[in-house]
């Protein structure tokens, strides 16, 4: 299926939390890190800020919509529930970057007098260059009354047209990625993969 740039980027802008797992086995890079001194196990209600980072134009979008259920869901699991007054507040960023790789052509062998040798001179044929779109998901939860963070959760990965086809269940399966790095584990999720 052939869609233009222009096309490709508002639906990459929409779903873009929902494209960090790729298709392959691999899935995201994840990163996470708690402020130093910071017990998370004594937040116990979460509330998310207005307008999110991944809100636009005064609307909320789709993207945030999957990203504020998966993220509760991750939360209450852990024992924390939401509030008016929260202790934690969540937010979240995204951002696309376009990306190039590149593999050599074919690579020659040889013998010499020496014997068989590796790889010599230039590779026959041209290197194969691909472009890619990798995407980055950031879940920020701030401490209200210091109004510091006090976690932050990271996934990298590659946007993929597989992911495009099940949004929901790919932010889903990311924000659960980014919270197994959590340090406090919540309870077994009914039906959720090991």
């Amino acid at each position: 299926m052939n869609s233009s740039p222009l096309r490709h980027g508002a639906i990459a802008l929409v779903f873009a939390g929902a494209l960090l797992v790729a298709a392959c086995q691999t899935g995201p890079r994840i990163r996470a890190e708690s402020a130093p001194g910071i017990d998370m196990a004594r937040y116990t209600t979460f509330g998310f800020f207005d307008p999110l980072g991944t809100d636009q134009h005064g609307y909320t979008t789709i993207a945030t919509a999957y990203l504020k259920e998966a993220v509760a869901r991750e939360l209450q699991t852990r024992g924390l529930h939401e509030a008016a007054n929260p202790d934690l507040l969540v937010n979240f960023f995204i951002q696309t970057k376009d990306k190039i790789e590149s593999y050599p052509g074919t690579l020659g062998f040889g013998y010499s007098r020496f014997g068989w040798h590796g790889a010599w001179g230039a590779a026959y044929g041209a290197p194969d260059i691909r472009t890619y779109t990798e995407g980055t998901l950031t879940i920020d939860l701030v401490d209200r009354q210091k109004n510091a963070l006090a976690w932050q959760g990271t996934a990298i990965g590659r946007l993929t047209e597989h992911a495009l086809q099940q949004p929901a269940v790919t932010v889903d399966s990311t924000v659960r990625a980014i919270f197994a790095k959590y340090p406090v584990q919540g309870a077994p999720r009914a039906g959720a993969d090991p």
